[in-house]
């Protein structure tokens, strides 16, 4: 329903609306031109004019025949009559009917005023001549001029015409060349009478020219706002048809009346291909519920509110929109619907954009913590309506810095980007894997009916980041520590679950890394004991509580001493000896390890200078380096000051390097090694048989020793798989003409396998536990050192 001033009112898509249906109907703006409809309309008064001359003549003459004049029309005035009334017929159906012909004749219109003309004279001399009461017809012919001529002039030429014609009529008729036809009522006189046929030509004439000069005007007026006023449509038809929005109009039923060429380009459609369709074949499922109410409060209040929704293009895309309806009316009906819309595509990629940025990491476009916090939310509801468990595991990449700082943070990137591929393969899609910063990812697992469906994705997590990533042709390793915490055994509150599955990862990184560790209440003191050693670890080298520690290698077959190697110790003034599984991962956090490491060096160097010089003087110092210290750029230059500065032969200094070090970047490594061996240093495999390393790699470093990891020494005498690996690990070493000596050899009984399996040396609480630097000298009276073992150059 609309309001009354709704009705009287037009608007815009009321103009346009009858201007489409108009084309709708068959009436294109082409096909029926303004000159078309004013003849047309000109036929129709042409028709209503010999209806009311007929009638009235009927009438006239049943009244004059029922009367004392009785019927008073001679032959000649019939005849005039009728054939006057059949030419107007004529030509009157001509021009309405086939006019489109006859408009290519340049005069067409005035012919056809000249024939009223012509009509209305002949009608004027069959009924009475001057005293005839039809000459005000000539008035109706002027102003017919008005309206079918465009020029002033010639509406003046056809009233000087018509007034010509009169009075040409009248002076024959004085004359006596035409016969004057005599009505009743009339005295005989008139005929005869000069000043009457005068005054009367003059009164006809001065009607006529002053019904031409007033209906030229008004016409003038007419046509200067219809021609605005078609200005004016075309404008706003082209403001329309060239707006940036989209803009349909169709009927209440839903077929397309118009359609704007924006709305073409976004639909990649024409107006036959829409036309064949209606609105509701183009809108998509999901947002057709939204445009029937929009459409249906359109009809009924005459707009409706914004809506949105979407439409099929011709090549089968969704495109949004985001627009208005409004309802045209015409006699208090509905008559075209118009929908006023934007395109939203951009709008909806830059909001897809945002909650991607805002939900999701950039770099890995996992779910960042924002959205994290969403989907731990969901699990932990989801958990407590289930009666299930959930757990966290959070992960830290293990020297992930290492990489990251010598290769670049291009290739450290694209690392992160390869394990958090790896991550979402372990993990199903109702679980989420989630990257919270830096190298740390977080893992939700929902649906857990016990720990040991977690413990399972650990397991798998660590196996599928184990195998190499290659990364811009560089081979990289990584591994991963995670820590675990399950809700709701451990806790409810998702801030505390996610700080005790970090308390636990920090637990997994302090039991050697690559592992991982359920939390643990006990956890909660070395949380804080981590708090504390970071905080006064900062100031330990300036306070000088480091000290080293040296334990000897023992050769097995001559028994003698081949090298001592220095391990670190921090006295700490609370906390007391700690050992460096305590704090090293801590250092290399906090990038403390360098300072660290170098005073290591130094001071194992500067030892065994001095050792030399109290008679030792073959001795070899073995010294543990960081991944951290090997990835430094100028570490060349530090192991070459620290020999200048202390006097050490490098041939007397060992690196002791772990397996998952060298692997993490083998080719920079190999860089490394080669330069450290042309100074002469011993290179040593620390922790073999633990990391990833294949035979083809070990053939390429420049290593002198294996050292087999105390794990598989441990349990050699009762565990057949730990032997085999030792025998294994021992067969290669020979076999590539490496020495192999086997660390924490605590038992006679491991001492006597390994022997009799000719690993070359060994070290452990079976010979001595480590010792500070004034105890070596002690025990190694009755002892002979052997030799330092010349490095060769390949």
């Amino acid at each position: 329903m609309t309001s009354s001033g709704q009705k009287e009112r037009i608007t815009w898509h009321d103009a346009l609306t009858h201007r489409f249906s108009g084309q709708r109907n068959g009436r294109s703006s082409v096909a029926l031109t303004e000159d078309a409809v004013r003849n047309s309309l000109v036929a129709r008064v042409r028709w209503l004019l010999l209806l009311f001359i007929g009638g009235y003549i009927l009438s006239a003459g049943s009244v004059f025949l029922f009367s004392r004049y009785g019927f008073f029309l001679s032959t000649e005035q019939k005849t005039v009559l009728l054939l006057s009334v059949l030419s107007v017929v004529c030509y009157n159906a001509l021009y309405q009917f086939r006019y489109e012909k006859l408009r290519s004749f340049r005069f067409a219109n005035h012919i056809q005023i000249l024939l009223d003309i012509l009509f209305v004279t002949a009608i004027i001399h069959v009924s009475g001549g001057v005293s005839s009461w039809f000459w005000a017809v000539y008035l109706v012919v002027t102003i017919e001029a008005a309206f079918l001529l465009d020029k002033k002039s010639d509406v003046w030429f056809v009233g000087a015409f018509g007034a010509i014609l009169y009075g040409t009529l009248l002076t024959l008729d004085y004359v006596g060349v035409l016969r004057h036809v005599q009505m009743p009522f009339v005295v005989e006189g008139l005929h005869n009478d000069f000043l009457y046929i005068t005054l009367r030509w003059f009164w006809v004439t001065i009607l006529n020219g002053v019904s031409a000069g007033v209906t030229t005007f008004l016409m003038g007026v007419i046509r200067t706002e219809s021609r605005l006023l078609k200005e004016s449509e075309e404008r706003l038809f082209n403001f329309i048809d060239t707006a940036n929005d989209l803009i349909f109009s169709t009927t209440p039923e839903g077929k397309f009346i118009y359609a704007n060429r924006a709305s073409h380009q976004a639909l990649a459609c024409g107006s036959d291909e829409l036309n064949a369709k209606t609105v509701n074949e183009l809108i998509h499922p999901a947002g057709r519920k939204t445009y029937v109410t929009g459409m249906e409060h359109a009809l009924k209040y005459g707009r409706s509110e914004i809506i949105e929704t979407a439409v099929f293009s011709h090549d089968g895309s969704n495109v949004p929109l985001e627009g208005s309806l409004t309802c045209s009316y015409h006699d208090g009906r509905p008559a075209a619907v118009w929908w006023i819309c934007r395109d939203i595509t951009d709008r909806k990629l830059a909001q897809q954009q945002l909650y991607q940025l805002a939900h999701y990491d950039t770099l890995t476009g996992l779910p960042n913590r924002m959205l994290l916090y969403d989907r731990l939310r969901q699990a932990r509801a989801h958990a407590h309506r289930e009666g299930l468990s959930m757990a966290i595991l959070f992960l830290d990449l293990d020297r992930f810095k290492i990489i990251n700082d010598t290769l670049g943070h291009p290739v450290g990137d694209k690392l992160l980007q390869s394990v958090a591929r790896r991550l979402s393969s372990c993990v199903r899609e109702v679980d989420t894997a989630a990257r919270i910063g830096g190298d740390e990812f977080l893992i939700i697992l929902v649906n857990m009916r016990d720990t040991g469906d977690a413990e399972r994705v650990a397991v798998k997590i660590l196996a599928t980041l184990a195998t190499p990533h290659i990364i811009e042709e560089h081979e990289l390793f990584v591994t991963t520590s995670i820590g675990i915490s399950v809700y709701p055994s451990d806790d409810e509150d998702l801030d505390n679950l996610i700080k005790k599955a970090d308390i636990a990862m920090y637990a997994a990184k302090s039991a050697g890394s690559n592992t991982y560790q359920f939390y643990d209440a006990a956890m909660d003191e070395n949380a804080h004991k981590r708090f504390v050693l970071e905080n006064s670890l900062r100031k330990a080298v300036e306070n000088k509580e480091f000290l080293v520690y040296y334990q000897p290698k023992v050769d097995i077959l001559s028994g003698e001493i081949t090298a001592f190697e220095a391990l670190l110790r921090w006295e700490h003034p609370d906390l007391g000896l700690l050992s460096p599984a305590e704090f090293i991962p801590l250092a290399e956090e906090t990038g403390l390890i360098i300072p660290i490491g170098e005073w290591v060096l130094k001071e194992a160097c500067a030892q065994n200078a001095a050792w030399q010089q109290q008679g030792l003087s073959q001795m070899v110092v073995a010294v543990n380096l960081s991944g951290y210290q090997l990835q430094q750029r100028n570490f060349i230059e530090v192991v070459a000051g620290a020999l200048a500065e202390t006097g050490l032969s490098a041939k007397h200094l060992e690196f002791e390097i772990t397996e998952t070090v060298i692997m993490q970047n083998p080719d920079f490594t190999i860089a490394v090694l080669n330069q450290l061996r042309d100074m002469g240093v011993h290179i040593s495999i620390d922790d073999f048989g633990t990391g990833y390393s294949s035979l083809s790699h070990l053939k390429r470093f420049s290593v002198n020793t294996l050292k087999i990891d105390k794990t598989f020494v441990r349990e050699v005498e009762s565990n057949s798989t730990d032997a085999a690996i030792a025998t294994a690990i021992i067969a290669m070493g020979n076999s590539l003409n490496l020495r192999v000596i086997a660390e924490g050899v605590e038992t006679k009984g491991q001492f006597d396998f390994l022997k009799d399996k000719l690993c070359d040396e060994m070290q452990g609480y079976y010979f001595s536990r480590p010792m500070p630097p004034e105890k070596v000298l002690e025990f190694m009276q009755g002892k002979t050192v052997k030799g330092a073992r010349e490095v060769s150059p390949e």
